[in-house]
């Protein structure tokens, strides 16, 4: 209850509902954390980085879970997170995706960890390169472990020795 307090004291503007499950809503877009992760005393970064993200997620089911606040070296905070947009309540548990902000930053960065398909049309390889520097991003924030952007790069790399161009090979 105390979490949901500080968030309708920090996002006044949101007008607060009421609880749901284990999380908190607010009533312009029912946006959730469905696991109380929020922070007890969130910075007005943390703050504008969740409004930033689920407002850019633009769906009123957008929910967020497993939140944590560090710092960088150079003393800047890191939020980071996994953000869903699935209409179900509660989410399903394959729907989440990696996010990460760094204070100063252009906002928050979210990784669609979709699965790298067997074959790749050429047309489709920038779009699963940018996914990469995603996660590329997310682990030099350290929101996801040390070594995921080398895996994912080395699957896909496979997958491109391999695209079509074409329809043919």
């Amino acid at each position: 209850m105390k979490r949901f307090l500080a968030l309708c004291a920090i996002l006044p503007g949101l007008g607060c509902l009421g609880t749901a499950g284990l999380g908190l809503v607010t009533a312009a877009s029912a946006q959730t954390v469905v696991d109380g992760s929020m922070p007890k005393a969130p910075t007005p970064f943390v703050s504008a980085s969740l409004k930033a993200l689920l407002s850019r997620a633009q769906d009123k089911h957008a929910a967020v879970r497993h939140l944590s606040v560090h710092e960088t070296v150079e003393k800047k905070q890191v939020l980071c997170g996994e953000v869903s947009t699935d209409p179900s309540t509660p989410p399903s548990e394959g729907s989440f995706m990696k996010f990460g902000a760094l204070e100063g930053g252009d906002g928050p960065i979210v990784f669609e960890g979709r699965d790298i398909p067997a074959a790749l049309d050429f047309r489709e390889v920038n779009q699963w390169i940018n996914y990469g520097a995603d996660m590329e991003d997310l682990e030099e924030m350290g929101c996801v472990p040390e070594g995921s952007y080398r895996a994912y790069s080395d699957k896909l790399n496979k997958v491109l020795q391999h695209r079509k161009v074409d329809g043919l090979r």
